[in-house]
């Protein structure tokens, strides 16, 4: 792994609360700010299937408005009825290779629209944006 230098000031608090964390798990402090830095640094959708890299990637230009109202898109009334009966039908009987398809096709749709809400919340909250999450399911 290729490693970078920089510097940066960190605030006192800071400093004192890194050195402290230091000392009690005795890891040296670079380690430490790495692996915070790390586990707080949101995943970026480069390695994520071309179709689903490209969908993600298309929300970073959106602004804080669009954004804001993707996060509170829904799944299509008419697909997640379908949705519900193909899974419900799979329970009672073995599908059929058609409606086997479009099961997947239906779930990789939601699936991708759960990515691309949470990526929009993310987006924002990166931006400073205030997200607030719909009350009992309203948008």
């Amino acid at each position: 792994m290729a490693t970078d230098t920089i510097t940066i000031q960190l605030p006192d608090d800071v400093q004192h609360r890194l050195e402290r964390l230091a000392a009690l798990t005795g890891q040296p402090m670079e380690g430490l700010i790495v692996r915070t830095l790390s586990s707080n640094l949101p995943a970026l959708p480069e390695d994520l299937p071309p179709t689903t890299r490209d969908a993600l990637q298309a929300l970073e230009r959106l602004d804080d408005d669009d954004l804001r109202r993707y996060t509170h898109a829904m799944f299509p009334q008419d697909q997640y009825e379908r949705f519900t009966t193909l899974r419900e039908e799979r329970q009672e009987r073995a599908l059929t290779t058609e409606e086997l398809a479009e099961l997947d096709e239906l779930t990789e749709s939601a699936d991708l629209l759960t990515l691309q809400k949470a990526y929009a919340a993310v987006l924002l909250k990166w931006r400073s944006q205030v997200y607030v999450p719909p009350l009992n399911g309203d948008a």
